[in-house]
């Protein structure tokens, strides 16, 4: 049935009203909710839309705005959370699951180029999905949290090469040779860089300083599509284009502008992309090969599964930690969906396995909230709970006042925790990581399963009686929400905090720390004592610089924590006015 193009956008977004709030009722990501409201009226649906080709360009457009915001999210703030065992799981997760779909497919007889295509698309995860998930349960600041972060922006990272390999894989079979076409990929894509480097901030400042949003607004669609158009002319895909002209604009100071000003075109265009692709989802060829389907499904779930496991069992995770992570990423992800629709246009993925694979990573990705949910489960039945954590430490903490709470025991907690404990000063710690407390349960610690970072958990280790509360944890923005929530909640703890750096110290002073020592300040020193030392300095003059040195940072220190100033002002004149009053009493 043919209608026009508005008419068909009517229908596509009519569908998208009703399937999106049924999904998520259902608890189903929106993407599900897109897909399954694409097949009802697509051509293998209720037949609505028939020709779906008068849509693609639109649909296209999604593909491009969801490459663009992928490539936007890749700051250096962003990647900076991506520690090194995190970034050799996340490297080696995408590796050694490609090798492994590879192989199974070369087994199968596939070309090596769709092969290569294949295994690089069921390789990713879901990041809309899982993050959402996540962020619902709370769970990002957590060591699990971190490690699927870190694994999700290295497959995000990994977006621009899988693109460039697309194009290369349906350019096998030209006369051009595919090692040829990567070179060129790669030159294209190292000139854009070039160009967007010097040329993309100075275009934002100058429209920043005319200061109209509208214009702002175009000037992000013009980089978007004038970046798109140049891989496209130069051979490549209109998406990596996106995703450079993102990644580019990571680094500027108008990164959270253009995401706003991104948001309501790219969450419309993001639908119908998602719901081309539901239409796309042939039920004769669900119901042909679903036996085919079923297989590939399983085997795409153990693979990752396999994987992932013994990956997180290599950096030291714990049994129920590491079938977590692996639950929780084995299915497939959104980009798939990308990739094969770009290599079915190119000839990369004939369209019969195209249209196959469609319906496996979209039912992986049903499949996914479940997953968590299921990982989490046997994460507990194998490790403590942290609610039943919470029940030990009020019993064995009873009676416990004007105490030291110290949340994180890693190397600096556990410094603390030492001393303290050589003083016979009461205190009690509390880590998220089970690694961490065991291993200071084994030195003889008051160590205890729970998060930091939450209510309850201070309830339980009578904060309201405590005196002072130390935040050692290693994560800046854990630190800065748990300082926030104890200043919040106990007014009357002196609270000091592990910063990140001196440039750390004022937002924990402006969220309630009384003081903030930066992790890097006496390591330096120490070691600088050691340098001047070989150096055959005297060790009088060592001493005296470093004294001259740690009085200069003070100094600074202190200019970064206005309010620890304030409060001491505020304290010292409400000393003075208590002594005024007192001595006016006695006369």
């Amino acid at each position: 049935m043919h209608h026009s193009v508005l008419f068909e956008l009517f229908l596509i977004l009519t569908a998208a009203i009703i399937a999106v709030p049924i999904a998520h009722k259902l608890r189903a990501n929106s993407i599900i909710g897109f897909l399954i409201g694409g097949f009802f009226i697509g051509p293998f649906g209720f037949g609505l839309i028939s020709e779906r080709e008068d849509i693609s360009t639109v649909a296209e457009l999604g593909v491009v705005f969801l490459l663009f915001m992928i490539g936007l999210e890749l700051s250096r703030e962003r990647l900076r959370v991506i520690g090194g065992r995190f970034a050799a799981l996340g490297l080696f997760q995408i590796l050694v699951s490609m090798l492994a779909l590879l192989g199974l497919m070369i087994v199968m007889e596939f070309a090596l180029p769709t092969a290569l295509v294949i295994a690089g698309a069921l390789a990713l995860s879901s990041t809309a999905i899982i993050l959402k998930q996540l962020s619902d349960d709370r769970q990002l600041n957590t060591r699990f949290g971190r490690a699927a972060l870190a694994i999700l922006l290295l497959q995000d990272v990994a977006v621009g090469p899988f693109l460039i390999m697309v194009q290369a894989a349906g350019d096998a079979g030209t006369e051009t040779s595919p090692w040829i076409s990567i070179l060129l990929g790669f030159g294209a894509v190292a000139l854009l860089l070039l160009v967007g480097r010097y040329l993309l901030p100075r275009l934002f400042r100058y429209i920043a300083s005319l200061k109209n949003p509208e214009l702002f607004a175009i000037g992000t669609l013009f980089v978007v599509l004038a970046a798109s158009t140049l891989t496209e002319v130069s051979g490549l895909s209109m998406a990596l284009g996106a995703f450079i002209a993102g990644v580019m604009l990571a680094e500027t100071e108008f990164r959270h502008q253009i995401e706003a000003d991104i948001a309501p075109f790219r969450g419309v265009f993001l639908s119908l992309f998602f719901m081309s692709v539901g239409m796309s989802v042939n039920v004769d060829v669900v119901y042909n090969e679903f036996g085919t389907i079923m297989t590939w499904l399983v085997l795409l779930l153990v693979i990752k599964t396999a994987v992932l496991f013994v990956l997180a069992r290599a950096i030291k995770f714990e049994t129920g930690s590491a079938i977590r992570v692996a639950l929780s990423l084995a299915a497939g992800g959104e980009f798939a969906f990308v990739m094969f629709a770009l290599a079915a246009q190119n000839g990369a993925v004939p369209l019969d396995i195209a249209a196959m694979l469609i319906p496996v990573v979209a039912i992986s990705m049903a499949l996914t909230p479940t997953l968590i949910s299921l990982g989490h489960k046997i994460e507990e039945k194998l490790h403590p709970k942290e609610e039943d954590q919470l029940g030990k430490i009020s019993e064995e903490s009873e009676g416990i006042h004007q105490h030291v709470l110290v949340i994180g025991s890693g190397r600096v907690g556990r410094v603390l925790a030492r001393l303290l404990k050589t003083r016979n000063i009461p205190f009690l710690v509390l880590d998220s990581d089970a690694q961490q407390v065991s291993r200071g349960r084994a030195e003889g610690l008051p160590v205890y399963f729970a998060d930091g970072s939450r209510p309850e958990t201070f309830r339980a280790a009578h904060t309201d009686e405590a005196k002072i509360a130390v935040v050692a944890m290693g994560n800046p923005h854990a630190t800065e929400k748990t300082v926030a929530l104890l200043r919040q909640h106990y007014p009357h703890l002196k609270i000091f905090a592990r910063a990140q750096d001196i440039t750390h110290i004022g937002p924990l002073s402006r969220h309630g720390a009384d003081a903030a020592i930066p992790e890097v300040l006496e390591t330096g020193l120490r070691l600088s004592d050691h340098v001047l030392a070989a150096c055959d300095v005297p060790q009088e003059d060592i001493d005296a610089e470093i004294a001259k040195f740690r009085r200069a940072d003070m100094l600074l220190m202190n200019e970064l924590a206005p309010r620890m100033q304030r409060k001491q002002a505020s304290g010292d004149a409400k000393g003075s006015g208590t002594k005024d009053s007192a001595t006016k009493d006695k006369s």
